[in-house]
């Protein structure tokens, strides 16, 4: 802060000697008002995400003059030294009023409602819901906890050798040259470290391996994973979270971040083959998960790409040998393509795949991972069943899920801007985390699938959980497409031969590019429809005679309205089914879908009244003890499916990825 506001100083005189030369008798005072203003509308503008450029440029107008009054007055009434002059006295009290009333909105941590519990209760049957030993799983274990850490540094529980990575990360150019003069590390020497937390009595145990993100690099960030360390552990579980601060000290790629982690994989494994070790088979090498959060959660996809390839992708000279047997990936807040190998999307196939992200997030402020688990796939040839899921989290933030970066997910000048008032309180957003986190992994690695369901359908868990919204997403290896809308531009046709699509009352349907990736365009389609208050609207697909008897068909939708805030309820929808005999069944709404979230993430949100709404897709499932009861009907020759939107209201929704996919969760 001090070394940028002596840059600041230093441009302004600058400015003030080339408008002296250019103009003549320039005052300093004017290029003086203008630099304040920049400096203050650039912190607002980017706290804001440039969500709010007229707010921004406003509010930091209406402080600038302010401040320039109240200076002026003040030197004014000490020059003239003249006590009478009863507009000074106003224009200073004011502008100072001014300058006051900024310091608290700046400071207050919440302005306007909580609007958590605006939506939360919409969802029919949450009041009902409840899976039995549940909230008893979601305590720490029986299992006693020990800790230690690894690293180069001898004082470390396990001391692990520097290794050397800087054939793949080049230091070159004056930024790079300017951070090498003020640090002692070096890539030359890249420290292998990091806290492992495991249960003192137990042997050959699934182990995650975690890593961090980018973050300031003399916050210990590593460390900020306890509660997940703590949790697992004492379930049964090794966890090893790995510091890989000198990313973040020399600002380096995720394809460093990825290949660092593999390194700390290997490095712990040879731990746990030597007698003399601490980690002597305390872990099983054919059971590891890896997790990330921020960066880090973009870069678990890169690293597990990395441990299939043999090179690197931008260099064949760096040859890779890694080949770990890693069957579950978990994103946490991710971001996606800041690392694009070769200048591809990183695709991935034939593993485990759980994203996590809140709605709050004033960080990496839209779901960007939505791109990366499009890009998980599960291939034919797999003999093994694998899934996804995704879960987007009203009122977590970015940096709760970390407990050193906490509430606050900008720099200190620019977190004043943010609005706090529907956070989740971070022992919330943990027991969140620990929850899916946990689910997800007794699955993955040790086939345990009491809970499983909350990856799919949460409804049961809602009494267990902090009350807030939850969108869910899940796709798994059974899933058969119907459509997706990817592969052509032909919105008639579905995937398959036989399935064609059409839409009835809709004012327009037509496919539109996902570009939820943080701006770059995704590799997904989707329909979009729009229709007229009174519309009769229908989406239809006739597809060749289907059984579903032993499946559920599925889909994701979303509501992408923005007419309102106080739209508090999602489209009303109808489903109905045809078989080939021409009978018919209906099912009215049989999962709620919500509108569009309109939150208030910034405080100018709520002095300028406005809105930033937020819109995720969430999947559909349909079984047959969903539907009315009729006895002729046959769900083993089903030959048409509609979805019937009732049009007493102007709709906007986006529908994606038609299929049909086994009811349990073995994909049986």
């Amino acid at each position: 802060f001090a070394m940028g506001a002596v840059v600041v100083a230093l441009i302004t005189e600058v400015v003030c000697l080339l408008a002296k030369i250019v103009f003549g008798g320039a005052k300093r005072s004017k290029v003086y008002f203008v630099m304040g203003w920049l400096v203050l509308f650039s912190s607002n503008f980017m706290a804001n995400q440039s969500h709010a450029l007229l707010p921004a440029v406003i509010m930091s107008a209406v402080m600038t003059l302010a401040v320039d009054v109240f200076g002026r007055c003040i030197v004014g009434i000490i020059r003239t030294n003249n006590y009478q002059q009863i507009f000074g006295y106003i224009a200073c009290g004011s502008s100072l009023a001014v300058i006051v009333l900024f310091g608290v909105f700046f400071h207050m941590d919440n302005l306007g409602k909580n609007r958590m519990e605006l939506y939360c209760m919409q969802k029919p049957g949450v009041e009902h819901a409840s899976m039995p030993g549940f909230s008893e799983y979601l305590k720490n274990g029986t299992e006693k906890v020990q800790f230690l850490s690894y690293g180069p540094d001898k004082k470390q529980d396990i001391c692990i050798p520097s290794i050397d990575l800087s054939s793949i990360e080049k230091r070159e150019g004056i930024a790079d040259a300017f951070l090498d003069m003020f640090s002692t590390q070096s890539f030359q020497k890249t420290p292998v470290a990091g806290a492992i937390w495991y249960p003192q009595n137990r042997k050959n145990c699934p182990v995650l391996f975690i890593a961090h993100g980018a973050h300031d690099s003399a916050t210990p960030s590593y460390l900020g994973y306890d509660y997940i360390g703590e949790y697992l552990a004492s379930n049964g579980y090794v966890v090893v979270s790995v510091d890989e601060n000198i990313i973040n000290e020399f600002n380096a790629g995720n394809d460093v971040r990825a290949v660092l982690l593999l390194e700390n994989i290997k490095a712990i494994l040879l731990q746990n083959e030597k007698k003399e070790s601490l980690l002597y088979q305390r872990m099983n090498s054919e059971k590891i998960a890896i997790a990330g959060h921020s960066r880090g959660g973009e870069m678990v996809a890169t690293a597990y790409l990395f441990n299939e390839l043999n090179a690197y992708p931008e260099n064949g000279n760096i040859t890779f040998d890694y080949h770990f047997d890693i069957s579950a990936i978990i994103a946490i807040a991710p971001t996606v393509d800041q690392y694009m190998p070769a200048g591809h999307a990183v695709e991935i196939s034939d593993v485990n795949y759980l994203l996590m992200h809140g709605m709050n997030d004033q960080d990496v402020t839209v779901m960007m991972g939505e791109k990366q688990y499009n890009n998980v796939i599960f291939t034919e040839e797999s003999k093994e069943f694998y899934y996804k899921s995704s879960v987007y989290i009203m009122g977590a933030n970015h940096g709760q899920f970390n407990s050193r970066w906490g509430r606050y997910d900008l720099t200190s000048g620019t977190n004043g801007f943010l609005n706090k008032a529907d956070f989740l309180k971070e022992a919330e957003q943990k027991k969140i985390a620990k929850a899916y986190i946990r689910t997800f992994l007794d699955r993955a690695l040790n086939g345990d699938e009491t809970y499983a369901e909350l990856l799919k359908d949460n409804t049961k868990f809602l009494q267990e959980l902090p009350k807030t919204v939850y969108i869910t997403n899940y796709k798994d290896s059974s899933f058969e497409d119907w459509c997706s809308f990817d592969d052509s531009v032909d919105l008639c046709s579905g995937n398959g031969e036989g399935i064609r699509v059409s839409c009835k009352g809709m004012e327009s349907w037509k496919l539109r590019k996902d570009i939820s990736g943080g701006g770059r365009e995704g590799e997904n389609s989707f329909m979009e429809c729009f229709w007229e208050k009174g519309d009769n609207p229908v989406f239809k697909m006739e597809m060749p005679e289907t059984d579903i008897l032993n499946k559920s068909i599925t889909f994701r939708m979303a509501d992408m309205r923005e007419r309102t805030p106080n739209q508090v309820k999602g489209p009303k929808y109808t489903i109905e089914l045809s078989d080939i005999n021409g009978n018919t069944i209906r099912a009215a709404e049989p999962q709620y879908v919500y509108p569009g979230l309109a939150l208030q993430l910034y405080k100018q949100d709520v002095l300028f009244g406005s809105y930033e709404y937020k819109h995720q897709m969430q999947t559909v499932f349909l079984n047959a003890d969903m539907f009315e009861a009729c006895e002729n009907f046959d769900f083993s020759k089903i030959g048409s499916f509609r979805i019937c939107f009732d049009g007493e209201d102007k709709g906007n929704v986006i529908i994606d990825d038609f299929g049909i996919c086994s009811r349990d969760l073995k994909g049986n």
